[in-house]
């Protein structure tokens, strides 16, 4: 009886704890991008939701992990297995990685902005947002108007018309 007391004390602090530690992550988050927000509103606040993200998925899986083990789950062989399916996952999904470390990069290094006009992977068009995946591109023609949408990791050489060099 004590020891399952114990165990449930346990559990009870560690989601205490991950739950104490996510709020201060956020306001820490927060911080960071309120001082970050010198350029486009639009390319901060993704980047904040998928730092956001990343923060819970971390928070949630040590917590998990840490909870298991007090419970008595050998977490070593879970952990084991956890990486072979993750390597195996990691082998399928290399086009989505390679996109979101592009995204993770334009973003971070504020080649363009929203609005701005752009040529990238040889389509020339106007920034609309940028998504986790892809940027979105007005295309406009003579006669007709479209989306096109160019994934980061497809973009080999980039030209932006949208601003003077002096802004660079």
């Amino acid at each position: 009886m004590e020891a399952s007391l114990l165990a449930g004390v346990r559990v009870g602090a560690i989601i205490v704890g991950a739950i104490m530690l996510n709020v201060g992550l956020s306001i820490a988050l927060d911080r960071f991008f309120v001082r970050a927000d010198s350029g486009d509103a639009d390319r901060i606040a993704s980047l904040r939701q998928v730092a956001r993200t990343a923060q819970r998925l971390l928070l949630t899986a040590i917590a998990g992990l840490l909870i298991l083990d007090t419970v008595g789950v050998d977490i070593g062989a879970l952990i084991a297995a956890l990486g072979i399916i993750g390597l195996a996952v990691s082998f399928g999904a290399q086009p989505l990685i390679r996109d979101i470390i592009g995204y993770i990069s334009f973003v971070l290094a504020d080649n363009f902005r929203t609005g701005e006009a752009v040529m990238m992977d040889g389509k020339r068009g106007e920034v609309l947002k940028f998504e986790l995946r892809c940027v979105v591109l007005r295309m406009v023609d003579d006669s007709d108007e479209w989306l096109a949408y160019v994934p980061y990791s497809k973009i080999g050489t980039l030209e932006n018309f949208g601003r003077a060099i002096e802004d660079a």
